[in-house]
């Protein structure tokens, strides 16, 4: 979180600090709602209403952690809200979805969470590396068509590839799973 984050200016109605959280945990937040709804529209809707009501509610937050563990309660509820009255919408149909598994919603909150540090640390790369890591681990290709794409020898993307490995491990390496909860 943003140095200049003072959360009794959240409590106090302060938008500027409102916005900050809105910015720190808005893509984790859709990411995990749209482990569950499908529809990306209503995802983002869900993780818009988890955020009125926290805005609502900032008075009754006493930490920064309280107003997380909300935002993932809300969403996970708003989730099976809409997975109900999909089931009821789609009754006769083959549609239907087991019911979500507590250790499933905690598997993807951790996947949320990781993915978005990862993608912070992917953003503190230098551009041909980050270029390099992204088309190779989140597009799935192959060396040869990284290199075809960046126009850049094969040698090049294997190097950026180990550079971007080893930058990533030194930038992870203070993250704690502890601390997501």
């Amino acid at each position: 979180m943003n140095q200049n984050f003072c959360f009794e200016d959240f409590r106090s109605g302060n938008e500027d600090a409102f916005r900050m959280i809105y910015e720190e945990y808005r893509t984790r937040l859709f990411y995990f709602a749209s482990k569950y709804i499908p529809e990306l529209e209503v995802a983002e809707d869900t993780v818009q209403e988890a955020f009125v009501k926290v805005w609502q509610k900032r008075c009754n937050f006493n930490d920064l952690d309280a107003v997380k563990a909300f935002l993932y309660i809300s969403i996970k509820n708003q989730c099976f809200n809409f997975r109900k009255h999909s089931k009821v919408v789609h009754l006769y149909s083959n549609s239907h979805k087991e019911e979500i598994a507590e250790e499933e919603i905690m598997n993807h909150i951790l996947e949320s969470e990781v993915l978005d540090r990862v993608f912070k640390a992917l953003e503190k790369l230098p551009r041909g590396c980050r270029d390099v890591m992204h088309l190779s681990y989140f597009e799935e290709l192959k060396n040869k068509e990284v290199a075809d794409i960046l126009k850049i020898s094969v040698n090049t993307v294997k190097t950026q590839k180990r550079r971007g490995l080893s930058l990533l491990k030194v930038v992870l390496k203070s993250f704690s799973f502890l601390g997501l909860f």
